[in-house]
């Protein structure tokens, strides 16, 4: 081997060294980096005029298992989707409270119950008698207080889904932009290899919100698809549209028109599109447009079963035809026909409340009694405790019968089991997260094998700059010869 041979060998052994170095740091000082793929030079025999001479670098590659990463976001959608779901429910059973606990809505029925006894057993009392009135006051609240946490529930998922559009928009916006950037440099021979580590953590970002698949193009770009078939980023990006709701009532449902619903690129997208089977987006629809508006029509229902209880006549026969008994509806006369939103406007009949203006005898009297009359007579009070007790079907479809104290107990129950299979979902989904989390950091960047590498490069770099100081050594002494 000639000298010069020796020299050209020797620099580009240097040069490859010095550019595996730099990938090194790179890889160690990105080793939590988020979106971050391993780097390694890809290299070649360097050959001149038919002989090898030297080593080159022939570009950098950026080491994914595509496979894999799909399946990390769909365990992502996952993951998003039941956490949401999960909090709802956590949320709307907080709202009810347990059956044993102190101020929920089981025990504030239960507070009724032994108060009515209590006013029958001494019905000259009018302590007792403002007992009920007491505890009726707080049992609306409770329902009041529930229906509240539904809206506030409802309204939040709302929000969450004009983010949600905002922040899709945003970036599929970029995606699209870095496709573009990064095909330009690959057909210009340039290293886009941060541009795709920020275009990774982007499609990750979005695959929380909604469940993606990347397909990988041979010129750099990414085809992101979402699992309808819809076309989210490519050269261009979809378009989500979303109008956000103010102040969602009980009433306000898609089927009226009151509420938004998404759209790609200026269509409609339903409900049970594959677009929203999982993910963050989908949850909250689900909330906002299923499960809220179903957990109001329970509510309501019970209240209703509450109110007219009171209003039959074995309760009280002193009132007239379709009059509010102890509990009234406010802005009402009678019970409406539509009962979406009477759980939030449950009160205390005016006329039997101290506080409104009432006469706390009429608890004893019947509250269309013209005066108190006898006040040792218990039957009205032991009539509206029966009234309270009796089993009856909950709703005009119930074919179990159940006393108020029994329907509350059903529903908590129901909305239990609900929250367990959430639950139990969640922890499935985080499960899978966590091992998909686990394969694909097995395939980060390993710092000790880094190390260990920078070991080799150290070498290769030293053995170069042997070989070149030799080649320098030789010429200076066929120079002095």
């Amino acid at each position: 081997m000639s000298l010069s041979l020796s020299f050209s060998s020797a620099l580009s052994g240097l040069h490859v060294a010095s550019r595996g170095t730099r990938l090194v740091a790179d890889n160690i000082a990105n080793a939590q980096t988020r979106g971050y793929a391993v780097r390694s030079l890809d290299q070649s025999a360097q050959v001149l005029g038919g002989a090898g001479n030297g080593v080159r670098a022939v570009g950098v590659h950026r080491d994914i298992d595509q496979g894999l990463l799909n399946e990390h976001r769909n365990a992502v959608s996952s993951a998003a989707q039941q956490g949401s779901l999960t909090q709802f429910w956590l949320e709307l059973e907080r709202s009810f409270g347990m059956p044993d606990e102190h101020g929920s809505l089981v025990h504030q029925i239960g507070r009724l119950e032994d108060a009515l006894s209590m006013a029958a057993a001494n019905p000259e009392s009018d302590v007792n008698l403002q007992v009920i009135t007491n505890v009726a006051n707080d049992l609306t609240r409770n329902f009041n207080l529930v229906e509240t946490t539904l809206l506030n529930q409802r309204d939040a998922a709302d929000a969450s889904i004009a983010r949600d559009v905002a922040e899709l928009n945003t970036a599929l916006e970029e995606i699209a932009r870095l496709n573009r950037e990064i095909q330009r440099q690959t057909l210009l021979g340039g290293t886009p290899q941060a541009l795709m580590d920020r275009r990774q953590a982007l499609i990750d970002d979005v695959a929380e919100i909604i469940p993606v698949t990347e397909i990988p193009r041979e010129d750099g770009r990414s085809l992101l698809l979402a699992r309808d078939g819809t076309v989210l980023a490519d050269r261009g990006a979809a378009e989500f549209g979303f109008d956000r709701t103010t102040a969602i009532s009980p009433a306000d449902l898609v089927q009226t028109g009151a509420l938004s619903q998404l759209r790609v690129n200026g269509k409609t997208v339903t409900s049970d599109s594959a677009l929203m089977a999982e993910g963050r987006l989908g949850a909250a629809f689900e909330i906002r447009d299923v499960l809220g508006p179903s957990a109001q029509d329970e509510l309501d229902t019970l209240a209703a079963d509450l109110v007219t209880r009171f209003m039959a006549p074995d309760a009280d026969p002193t009132l007239p035809t379709g009059a509010f008994g102890l509990f009234a509806i406010s802005g009402e006369s009678t019970v409406p026909a539509t009962l979406t939103g009477i759980a939030g406007r449950l009160v205390v009949n005016a006329a039997v409340d101290p506080e409104k203006g009432g006469d706390i005898w009429r608890l004893r009297a019947g509250i269309g009694a013209p005066g108190p009359g006898f006040v040792a007579d218990n039957s009205q009070l032991s009539r509206m405790t029966a009234a309270l007790a009796r089993p009856l079907a909950l709703g005009v479809s119930g074919i179990v019968s159940r006393s108020v104290h029994g329907h509350t107990t059903d529903i908590v129950s129901r909305l239990s089991a609900k929250r367990l299979a959430t639950e139990l979902n969640q922890s499935s989904a985080d499960a899978r997260l966590v091992a998909v989390q686990d394969t694909l950091g097995a395939r980060g960047v390993d710092t000790d094998a880094e190390l260990s590498k920078l070991l080799r490069l150290e070498q290769a770099y030293a053995a170069n700059a042997r070989v070149l100081s030799t080649v320098d050594a030789m010429l200076r002494n066929l120079m002095e010869i």
